[in-house]
Parts: C-alpha cells; structure tokens; sequence
C-alpha cells in the first residue's frame, strides 16, 4: 500500500556530533516519484530493485524508518523552488537541474537506457545508425518512421544529449505516461501496438521479465551516450540543504565499503553483464574517493 502523506524526519548536524542529535533538529521530506520504491522502502527486508535497495541502505545508514513520500518530480520541484526542505532521490545529473539544486555522490550506477523497437517493424536503416550499429539520433529515427511512436515518462531526465534530442521529436509522436508506472506500462503499450518505440534501462527490462520479453522487441545503444548513468540525491541550494547533503554523502561513502552495495546493482542483471557494471562500480567509487 502507497503510504501517501507520510514524511520522513532528517535531523542534520550543525557542529554537533551523533550524541548531539535529538537536541538540533531540521525536518526534510524525503520524495520519490517512484511508487515501487515508496511502498518497499522500510516495509520489507526483501531486496527488489537497485533503486529500492540502495534507498534503504541509505535510509539505514541515516537511522531512519519512515517511508519515503510519493510526490509527482514536478511538484517536489516546485517544493524546493519555493524554499521547502525537500530532497528527491535517485536522479540523474542534468544541467539545468545542477544551475538550481545540490547533488549527493552517487547512489545507484545502471548501465545507460537502450532504444528499444518493437521487432514487427522494419528494422532500423543502416544511415541511422554508425558503424558500430548504434543510433546516431533518437529524434530521427522516430521522424523517419510516419506511424512511430515513443513512450516516455512525464518528467523525467536521460541526460543532457538525450534530453537535447528529445526536443526534436514532434509533439504528436510522443506518448507521455506517469513516472510512476512507466517501467510498467510501456511494454503493454508495445504489446497493444499504442508504441513502436521506448527509451528502457535494461535492468527494468530484465527485473520486469527476466529472459523471458512479452513482446519481440530490437534494441540499440546510443552513439555518444556514455556506458552508464548514475541516481543522486537532489537537496535545495540552500545552507541546510547543503549539510543535508553532507550528511547524506557520509552516508554513501559508508555504503561503498560495503559488499551489499554491489549486490544491489549486480542481482538484477543477466549474468553476462554483471562483472562489467561491478568493474565500472569499483573505478568510478575509486575515482570519488580519490578525488576528495
């Protein structure tokens, strides 16, 4: 059951230790757009998603029980514009997003989203996409197509060259679908011929159906794409967002030490991809920590 209203209570340290807490407190809303993760986080020791476990490791790490709170990402947004401590949780860097708000360190690492097409259309042509078979454009991949359609969530980032494709594609070609049911929907719109076209990381695919995909579908990388992206807590610019932030990203580095913080990227991947995800894990943590 989605425990809509409920908050989160964060208490930050200022000049004050973990004996110090109860005495200097802020109260913060932790939000998701996600309804999967606010219904698990704190409501089942069962792992489910990287998304999901990563949360409540950190949840964990930070003392706290509470669910999350399941706003629309507009919304929380427009929350934090307005001044009010709220964090939202796993999203990846954009630009515009960076000019307004505070980043944590990563939370979660997944291999970059995948075009994806439903095989009963012709393939891709061979001018679309470069040497390596991938697409140089989404946006004119969806354009060459005159009955394609691509779903994608109402708000929702895939980074910067992406995002920036996007804009190309016309109106009328996309189909937008809630955050919050996304993963779920968009193969039932495949299967149900309402979209010829999605933009899907492949561990939802692989954590929706495992081996077994409902419907033929193709896939193609994305030329200058990077291999993959990372999720991050976002806080407001603000004083005490900043030491949210810092308590938050304490909190991460303790994770990365740990062996489960692996496993809650790895067990959702088919078992050819998981030694490359856990290889790019150790290099990027290294990199973090190194860089400090």
């Amino acid at each position: 059951m989605v425990r809509v209203g409920l908050f989160i209570s964060l208490l930050i340290f200022a000049n004050a230790n973990a004996a110090d807490i109860g005495d200097q407190k802020t109260a913060f809303a932790f939000h998701a757009d996600n309804a999967f993760l606010t219904e698990r986080v704190n409501l089942d020791d069962k792992p489910y998603s990287t998304s999901v476990d990563t949360v409540q490791m950190l949840v964990d790490e930070l003392g706290y029980e509470e669910p999350v709170l399941h706003v629309p990402l507009v919304r929380s947004f427009a929350y934090m514009q307005h001044g009010e401590n709220i964090c939202v949780l796993n999203k990846i860097k954009a630009p515009e997003r960076e000019k307004k708000h505070l980043y944590s360190l990563p939370l979660s690492f997944f291999q970059t989203q995948r075009f994806y097409q439903l095989a009963s259309m012709p393939p891709i042509d061979e001018n679309l996409l470069n040497k390596d078979g991938q697409l140089l454009s989404v946006s004119k991949v969806i354009e060459a197509y005159s009955e394609g359609f691509i779903v994608l969530p109402e708000y929702y980032s895939f980074g910067e060259k992406i995002d920036q494709d996007l804009k190309q594609v016309s109106r009328e070609k996309i189909l937008r679908v809630a955050n919050d049911v996304y993963y779920t929907r968009f193969m039932e719109m495949f299967a149900k011929g309402k979209s010829n076209f999605a933009l899907i990381y492949p561990a939802s695919i692989y954590l929706s159906y495992g081996d077994k995909i409902p419907v033929e579908v193709r896939s193609y990388s994305i030329a200058g794409n990077p291999s993959h992206v990372s999720g991050h807590v976002i806080c407001p610019n603000t004083p005490q967002g900043a030491k949210h932030i810092a308590r938050i990203n304490a909190a991460i580095k303790r994770m990365y030490s740990k062996a489960e913080f692996i496993a809650a990227h790895t067990r959702y991947l088919p078992t050819q991809d998981r030694q490359n995800l856990k290889v790019f894990i150790w290099q990027k943590v290294r990199e973090l920590m190194l860089g400090e």
